[in-house]
């Protein structure tokens, strides 16, 4: 008996592929050799594509570099909504979560870092881009805080401003040497210590931690 021919897929379906196939090989290039270092050639190659074919759903190497940072961020928030709507699950908690899930992906860890690093320079297209993200990031993080200050659930003596800005400084310092030695460093375990630091004992409404 003949076997029934699979459904062909539908040019939305194919472009949606082949986009995915792009951002998949676009992000290991990025990680090892940074934007700038990368070449379109290269990634078409990776991705089973031409030049030309790459450059139809990405119209420059800028264009294709935004994609990456859209879907990592896109991936980010999904799971940290997921985790956030566990029940009893805290926003600092889901954080904690969140950098464990990092350290079973050091691929994404090594782009976000080379990429962050590299947008320092203001003429890097990246560069309104993750200072828009550490602003939004910052804000986000601080009205989270100043509600579990008012909660008294969050030491008060320092200004949720200054927290956020020390919590991020931590984060990006642990990924810089989790990459660099990651079988003497562990970024969950250095973070967790971190937020213990902020909890006022006895008033955390967040799960316990070992």
């Amino acid at each position: 008996m003949n076997k029934p021919t699979p459904p062909r897929r539908t040019q939305v379906e194919r472009t949606r592929l082949s986009r995915e196939k792009i951002i998949r090989a676009a992000t290991e290039f990025f990680a090892q050799q940074g934007f700038r270092g990368s070449k379109m050639s290269d990634i078409a190659k990776a991705a089973d594509l031409t030049e030309p074919g790459l450059l139809h759903h990405f119209p420059s190497k800028t264009h294709l570099l935004m994609g990456v940072l859209e879907a990592r961020d896109r991936i980010d928030s999904e799971r940290l909504r997921a985790i956030l709507q566990k029940d009893g699950s805290h926003f600092l908690d889901a954080s904690i979560e969140l950098v464990e899930h990092n350290e079973t992906v050091p691929g994404l860890v090594q782009l976000f870092t080379m990429l962050v690093a590299e947008s320092v320079s203001t003429d890097h297209p990246a560069h309104e881009f993750f200072m828009q993200r550490y602003q939004r990031e910052r804000d986000h993080m601080a009205a989270v805080l100043r509600q579990a200050q008012q909660a008294g659930e969050v030491r008060s003596d320092i200004p949720a401003e200054t927290l956020v800005v020390l919590i991020f400084a931590l984060m990006d310092g642990l990924q810089i040497q989790w990459l660099l030695e990651p079988e003497k460093i562990s970024m969950s375990k250095m973070f967790r210590v971190m937020i213990d630091m902020l909890k006022v004992e006895g008033r955390w409404r967040g799960p316990a931690h070992p």
